[in-house]
């Protein structure tokens, strides 16, 4: 079983348990995947475990009434991670989109936010990958957003205060020569 493979496995058995902490720990190790291996199915892994982690923070969510749609989205990742190792990365990507209609379906009977959470998601994750030392035209790249919404976002918060783990410039060679070349 590849790596992706494993932490997508990690992700749908946190997401069932409702555990976030768990959740929070695996949206790090992709994103960090991602950073590096800059690959869009591992950035779309890392949004949604992301994403997972903020439905099961809110108690609502946890009511009777919501039960349906978590059994819906643990069905539609169950799928994901079983065609993770798939040659068709399309096939994924639309499973990926399948999970969007999902949660959009769970945020349907309780709309409280501006942006939907995979917004938001797609937003917390290009801004950290840009304070991480990723480019904003990549960032902005893996996750089809405009580099001024992200750069609105990372100046609306504290992450780059918060960052905890810098790319030193061996590291951002080292990703930038790994990118090149493959």
């Amino acid at each position: 079983m590849k790596p992706l493979t494993q932490i997508a496995t990690k992700i749908l058995a946190a997401f069932r348990k409702r555990d976030q902490r768990s959740l929070r720990k695996l949206n790090d190790e992709v994103l960090k995947l991602a950073g590096i291996d800059r690959d869009k199915v591992c950035f779309d892994l890392a949004i949604y475990s992301y994403v997972l982690s903020k439905v099961v923070s809110k108690p609502r969510y946890l009511d009777k009434e919501y039960e349906q749609s978590l059994k819906g989205i643990a069905q539609v990742f169950q799928m994901i991670v079983d065609k993770m190792e798939s040659p068709d990365q399309d096939e994924l990507i639309a499973l990926f989109s399948d999970l969007e209609n999902a949660l959009a379906h769970l945020e349907e009977k309780d709309p409280r936010f501006i942006v939907d959470l995979v917004t938001k998601g797609r937003l917390k994750m290009a801004a950290t990958l840009y304070a991480q030392g990723i480019g904003l035209g990549v960032a902005a790249e893996m996750t089809g957003l405009d580099k001024q919404e992200i750069l609105d976002y990372a100046g609306e918060t504290m992450m780059f205060d918060r960052l905890k783990e810098e790319m030193t410039i061996e590291e951002r060679l080292k990703n930038a020569r790994k990118f090149l070349s493959g």
